[in-house]
Parts: C-alpha cells; sequence; structure tokens
C-alpha cells in the first residue's frame, strides 16, 4: 500500500525537488523555502508554525489514536558555490546551490508527510515534520531548540535521512550505534602580565599539554580527532603606543595575550565530555600557575550522532522491505558532524544515508562540489523507508 502511495506521488516530489533546487537559499535566508514548504504541508491539512529559530517550519500531523511523538527533520539550506551540473533544473542564483542535498531531504520529507496523511488511521501518536535552516553552518538545530521547539512538540522519538553520494543509488546505510562525531569548537585565550609572564611560552605549554590529555584519555574503540590552531599571540592595545605592536610583529616585543582554538571530534557521550572537562582543567592549571588568567568561550558544540537501537531496527526493517538485506550498508563512519545530534540527544532516532551516485547517469560528485547532483531514482527509495518506519514505530 505504501509502495503503491509512493509511486503515485514520486513525479510531484520529484518536480518540488527540482523547484527548491532552482531557487536556493543560504543559512537563515531560506524564506522562500520555508513558505513554499510549509504551503506543501498546509495543503495536507497539518497544524503549520513558521519562523522558528528564524526561518524553520514545524508541521504537525495527529494520528487517530493517542501515543508518541516522532520527529522527522530535514534541512532547508544551500551552499555559496556555483551550480555547474548545466541541467534544466541548475540553480538559478549565481553563487548559491543545492551541493549538499538539502532540497532532496526536504521534498523527501513533504513526500512523507504526505504518506502519512493517507494512512492517518493506523498512528498511534503523532509526526512532528521540523524543516530545519542553517545546517550548513550548523547551527540552525540549536537555534530552533532555543526558540523552545523541543519543549513545544516534546518528542520521543526521531528520524531524519541525508543523501549519500559515495554508495550507488539503490543502496543504504543504517548504522546501528554512533554514525557520525561529535564536534566541539573552544577558543582559549591566555592573558597576562609584561614579563616575566611569557605568554608564548605559557601557550605552547598549554597546546603541548592537550594533546596529551587527548593522547592519554582518549584512549578506546573509537577514534578522536584532535588540533589546536594558534590564531594569535599579540600585545595589548590599552594605553600603549602603536610602536609597541610593531615591535611585537618585528619579533622585538612582549606579547600579552595568545588565543587558540581547539577542534575535538569523537563518538561517544561519556568520552566526549570526559575530554572537554579535562582539557579545560589541565589548560586552567597551566595558566594559573604561570600567574595568568585563562577564558574559554564555546563557538560549535555538537554531540556525536549515535543511532537509537529500537528507531535503527524499525529503519532497518523498512530499508529490507523495500530494498532487500543485500543493499543495506551496516557499516559506514566518518568523521563528518550533524547537528540532527541535537534533536537526537532529546529524542533518540536514527539518521539513515540515501545511496544517491549513478556512475552510469554520470552522477559521481561528492557533497560541495560545482557539478553535484544526485540519482533522482533514489527519492522514492527515500519516501517509502521512512513512512515505513515512521508506520513502524506509531503503530
Amino acid at each position: 500500500m505504501v509502495s503503491a502511495d509512493v509511486q503515485a506521488l514520486r513525479l510531484g516530489i520529484v518536480a518540488l525537488r527540482r523547484a527548491l533546487h532552482r531557487q536556493p537559499e543560504l543559512a537563515f535566508e531560506e524564506t522562500g523555502t520555508a513558505c513554499t514548504l510549509a504551503a506543501c504541508m498546509r495543503t495536507l491539512g497539518l497544524s503549520v508554525q513558521i519562523g522558528v529559530g528564524g526561518t524553520g517550519v514545524v508541521a504537525v500531523l495527529e494520528g487517530a489514536r493517542p501515543g508518541p511523538t516522532l520527529l522527522v527533520r530535514a534541512d532547508m539550506d544551500a551552499l555559496p558555490i556555483d551550480d555547474m551540473t548545466g541541467t534544466d533544473y541548475a540553480s538559478t542564483r549565481p553563487g548559491r546551490n543545492h551541493a549538499c542535498g538539502h532540497d532532496v531531504h526536504a521534498a523527501i520529507v513533504v513526500g512523507v508527510a504526505q504518506v502519512l496523511s493517507r494512512h492517518r488511521a493506523q498512528l498511534a501518536g503523532r509526526v512532528a515534520f521540523v524543516f530545519q535552516p542553517a545546517d550548513e553552518p550548523m547551527r540552525g538545530a540549536r537555534r530552533m531548540i532555543e526558540d523552545g521547539v523541543l519543549e513545544r512538540l516534546a518528542p520521543d522519538m526521531s528520524l531524519a535521512l541525508h543523501v549519500l553520494p559515495m554508495a550507488e543509488s539503490g543502496h543504504v546505510v543504517v548504522q546501528r550505534g554512533p554514525l557520525w562525531a561529535s564536534w566541539d569548537t573552544r577558543r582559549f585565550t591566555i592573558t597576562g602580565p609584561p614579563p616575566p609572564f611569557d605568554v608564548v611560552r605559557v601557550a605552547a605549554e598549554v597546546t603541548s599539554t592537550l594533546y596529551a590529555v587527548v593522547e592519554t584519555q582518549g584512549q578506546s574503540a573509537d577514534p578522536v580527532t584532535f588540533r589546536v590552531r594558534v590564531l594569535q599571540a599579540e600585545q595589548r592595545a590599552d594605553g600603549e603606543p602603536p610602536q609597541a605592536a610593531i615591535e611585537t610583529l618585528l619579533g622585538r616585543g612582549w606579547p600579552s595575550r595568545a588565543a587558540l582554538e581547539t577542534n575535538l571530534a569523537v563518538y561517544d557521550h561519556d568520552l566526549r565530555a570526559r575530554l572537554l572537562a579535562r582539557l579545560e582543567s589541565a589548560a586552567r592549571a597551566i595558566v594559573g600557575a604561570a600567574g595568568g588568567t585563562l577564558d574559554v568561550a564555546t563557538d560549535y558544540a555538537l554531540p556525536p550522532l549515535v543511532n537509537d537501537e529500537r528507531v535503527t531496527g524499525a529503519v532497518e526493517r523498512a530499508a529490507r522491505h523495500v530494498l532487500g538485506d543485500g543493499r543495506i550498508i551496516r557499516d559506514w563512519r566518518n568523521r563528518f558532524s550533524d547537528d540532527f545530534g541535537l534533536f537526537m540527544a532529546a529524542a533518540p532516532g536514527c539518521l539513515m544515508l540515501l545511496g544517491t551516485a549513478s556512475a552510469d547517469k554520470g552522477i559521481t560528485e561528492i557533497w560541495h562540489r560545482p557539478r553535484f547532483d544526485v540519482d533522482e531514482d533514489a527519492i522514492p527509495i527515500g519516501m517509502e523507508i521512512l513512512s515505513l518506519a515512521a508506520l513502524d514505530v506509531l503503530r
């Protein structure tokens, strides 16, 4: 029954994807995209809220019987890249391109809403369709959460997909447990008085110690990625003549401030928490012992994306029904990050990866490239698997 619905809706969803692709919008500028998607959801009779977290859209489908809430998420933003595909649905906006497949994600989730609306009588609970802005800078999910989306929806489970141009169309990745890494970016600013406080030496000691912490504390079966980047070492400008800055640049001055940026990526929630705490305490101990002060500011703080056993099981059963067992990839891990993990931290769920490459059609370019495209034959596959999985967890 679901398969027949998907095939009946297929052409319309492909047309929607192409319409979105022609009019891409960057992070937090997705006003036209949001209007289009909101209109699609209103035609289904769903309650729709716009402007969530800036440009986000939320639409709720109530099932026939009470039950849990499933959050189904799609991202909407494009990239500042030219479209060089030469297709008749190529971007009409120079320097704007859906080169990561977010147009595909959004169209598929609209298709899932259409399918599930036809099967409302089978739903025990409700489905909250969340169209998120600004996934590329990894800030949109947090903005929606800060706007209260999780408090209003109180989701129990979550579900999403992402195109995977490294896998052929007709294949999916359904992986239990860790899939994508966390991403924590912090700025460590070290300040101190003039000599004998040597901020360069202290910054160097902090850097080597942080690497040692990761080496000793981060040993586990899961890999850890860590790096420190020196942003600046400069003389303060409070009341000092401009010559002081010149002397510093020439190597004859004495800098009194240094800034380091740290990036940490891990796959385990507990390991992430331990490392972040240990890194900060080690840095504070070194700077404090030298007589300086340390300020720590967080830029990114994304948890690892760990697929939940129950929801992933439903996705796997759906994928097996649609594709057969031989087309399910169960071990594909990479050091990517995705802010869908912030939704999953509140509502355990699953991110499925949808193969979209086709060597026969010349569709082989990876994400974030001007010639990136997807095999649109993958679109109904994503629609059917997500629809079946949603029906499974909300029976």
